[in-house]
């Protein structure tokens, strides 16, 4: 009987914690992936359909899953067709409010980043990670441009794995 009753907390807890996770699908639920960015709680799952987002994003403390559909197939040809474009002004992604390892973003390319001296920050034109510790994972990085770190620049320990990071360009 004891291991009954150890079992059914375990498993209700379980249980209730993935039922209260939501998955929100960019664009269907929301247009932009900010807005499901905004929208979410920790330990959502922000799902983007294939296509061109030109916009800046910031995770602002959410731990959760930004995702591309190949979170859900492990089909490569996502990560070229999701792509979040950063337009020039300033880091593509940022994470900046002590996001940890569960806030993840996977599955994207991230292009266009650049960030300048005046600009806030000058640093990370792909990604900018400050005292943040995301997961960063299965990703193109490619073609951003800052005065520090190009494609990535991090103050935290990040967890940065399976990405393709090229064509880059840093002033130092």
């Amino acid at each position: 009987m004891k291991r009954l009753l150890v079992f059914v907390p375990v498993f209700v807890a379980i249980a209730s914690s993935s039922a209260m996770a939501t998955i929100i699908n960019i664009p269907d639920d929301y247009s932009t992936i900010q807005e499901g960015i905004d929208a979410s709680t920790d330990g959502d799952t922000v799902l983007v359909q294939p296509g061109l987002y030109v916009e800046n994003i910031n995770f602002n403390g959410h731990n959760i899953v930004l995702g591309s559909l190949f979170i859900t197939t492990e089909d490569t040809t996502y990560i070229s067709e999701t792509i979040i474009d950063g337009d020039s002004s300033g880091p593509v992604v940022a994470f900046e409010s002590g996001e940890d390892s569960t806030s993840i973003i996977i599955g994207f390319t991230i292009i266009n980043g650049f960030t300048e001296y005046g600009d806030r920050p000058i640093m990370g034109g792909g990604i900018y990670c400050r005292n943040s510790s995301p997961t960063i994972r299965n990703n193109h990085i490619v073609e951003n441009q800052a005065c520090w770190g190009g494609g990535i620049y991090f103050k935290g320990d990040p967890i940065i794995h399976d990405n393709y990071i090229a064509f880059n360009i840093a002033d130092d």
